[in-house]
C-alpha cells in the first residue's frame, strides 16, 4: 500500500473538507492515483474530514474504470448507468485492513483525470454553476489563466458525466494542446485536478479566491450555529438564515422552485416540510423558525446544506446574475436515483 499517497489523500481530503463553503454534509469527492494501476476515492457515504490513511476511502483498479470509458459502445442497448456502477463496485480492490466499502459514485471521472482531484460544492464557484450568465462569466474571469478550464452543461451524474467530461477534455486538448485542471459543472460543483496534492489544494482555493474577489464577496462565511431543545431534537440559531426566512416566503413549493443541484435534494428537500411538524426539518413559513427531529450529525448536515443553499441564491441575486435552476427531468433521475438513495441512507452515520 502506497502510504505516502494516502497520507496525501488525506491532506488534499482536510483542506476541502475542513470548510463549509467548500463541501456541505457528505459531499464532494477526492482521489489519488497510487501507482500500478490503483486509485484511492473517497467512499460513499463518507465526510472528505473523515478520511484518513485508514477509513473513509476504498481503492479501485482506476485503469479498468478508464478503459471501459475509453471503449464503451453507446451503439448497444443496455443500461449504461447501472452497468457503470456495477463495474466500479467490480473493480475495487480489497486491501488487508481496511473495510470493504463503495466507491463514490463520481470514480467514473476520477479515473480519466490527473494523479490528484478535488471535487467540491463550494458557494462561491455555485455562484457561477447555478446562474444562467456563469459560462461565459467563467470564460472571462478565468481566460487569462495557465491553467485551462472546461465548462460542462447540466448532465445527470455518473455515467453520462464522466463521458461529458471527457468530451470536453479532448475538445480543449485539440484547442489548446494542454491538459485542463479545472472544470465547472453547471448546477453542481467544482473540479481541480493536478499531478502534485500541494497545486490541487493551492488550485482549488485559487479558483475560489478569484470568484471571491471578482464579485467582492469578502468577509468571513457566516456562522452556523444549532441549539439542542431535547434529545433529537434541535433548532437552527444561524443568523444568516434568520435573515434569509425573514426577507423570503418560503412556502411549501419554495423549494422544488429553487433546485439547485442534486446535494440540494439528497440532503434538504426530502428531509424537509414547511408548515409542517413530521419530518427531519420542518420550517415554519410565518416566522421562518427551524426546527430539527433527528440526531445532531443529521441536523448539522442539513443545516450546512441549507446555508450554503441560501448563500448562493442571495449571492447570485447580489452579483445581479439570474438563477439557473434543474430541470424537472434532472431533478427526477436525482430523486429517482439508487446511488443518491444509499448516499442518503449513510448520512446518520457521518460524524463531525
Amino acid at each position: 500500500m502506497d502510504k505516502r499517497g494516502l497520507k496525501e489523500l488525506e491532506r488534499i481530503s482536510a483542506a476541502a473538507g475542513s470548510r463549509i463553503d467548500y463541501v456541505q454534509g457528505g459531499g464532494g469527492n477526492t482521489s489519488v492515483k497510487l501507482g500500478d494501476g490503483l486509485m484511492a476515492v473517497k467512499a460513499s457515504g463518507f465526510k472528505l474530514s473523515q478520511i484518513t490513511p485508514e477509513q473513509g476511502f476504498v481503492v479501485v483498479d482506476y485503469e479498468r474504470i478508464r478503459h471501459y470509458y475509453e471503449n464503451v459502445d453507446l451503439s448497444q442497448d443496455k443500461d449504461f448507468e447501472k452497468e457503470s456502477v456495477t463495474l466500479a463496485r467490480d473493480s475495487v480492490v480489497e486491501m488487508e485492513g481496511l473495510p470493504v466499502l463503495r466507491p463514490s459514485v463520481e470514480a467514473g471521472f476520477h479515473s480519466i483525470l490527473k494523479k490528484y482531484v478535488i471535487h467540491t460544492h463550494p458557494v462561491y464557484a455555485n455562484i457561477l454553476c447555478c446562474s444562467t450568465e456563469g459560462k461565459d462569466l467563467a470564460e472571462r474571469i478565468f481566460k487569462d489563466k495557465a491553467y485551462g478550464c472546461i465548462w460542462i452543461p447540466y448532465i445527470n451524474p455518473g455515467f453520462c458525466l464522466t463521458l461529458k467530461i471527457k468530451e470536453e477534455i479532448e475538445k480543449f486538448i485539440s484547442e489548446t494542446g494542454k491538459f485542463p485542471e479545472v472544470a465547472f459543472m453547471e448546477n453542481h460543483g467544482l473540479i481541480v485536478t493536478a499531478d502534485s496534492y500541494e497545486r490541487a489544494i493551492g488550485l482549488h482555493d485559487e479558483v475560489n479566491d478569484t470568484i471571491i474577489a471578482h464579485f467582492g464577496l469578502y468577509g468571513e462565511y457566516p456562522k452556523l450555529e444549532l441549539e439542542a431543545l431535547g434529545e433529537n431534537e434541535f433548532v437552527s440559531k444561524t443568523g444568516y438564515l434568520n435573515e434569509f426566512f425573514a426577507v423570503r416566503h418560503a412556502d411549501a413549493g419554495f423549494f422544488e422552485k429553487y433546485s439547485l443541484y442534486p446535494d440540494q435534494l439528497v440532503y434538504l428537500n426530502s428531509s424537509l416540510s414547511v408548515d409542517g411538524q413530521g419530518n427531519k426539518l420542518n420550517v415554519s413559513s410565518n416566522t421562518g423558525e427551524r426546527l430539527y427531529k433527528t440526531n445532531y450529525s443529521e441536523a448539522l448536515t442539513i443545516e450546512e446544506t441549507l446555508l450554503g443553499y441560501a448563500f448562493v441564491i442571495n449571492s447570485v441575486e447580489k452579483c445581479g446574475l439570474r438563477i439557473k435552476t434543474m430541470s424537472e427531468r434532472d431533478i427526477d433521475f436525482i430523486k429517482n436515483w439508487e446511488s443518491e438513495a444509499y448516499r442518503k441512507s449513510l448520512v446518520k452515520d457521518l460524524t463531525r
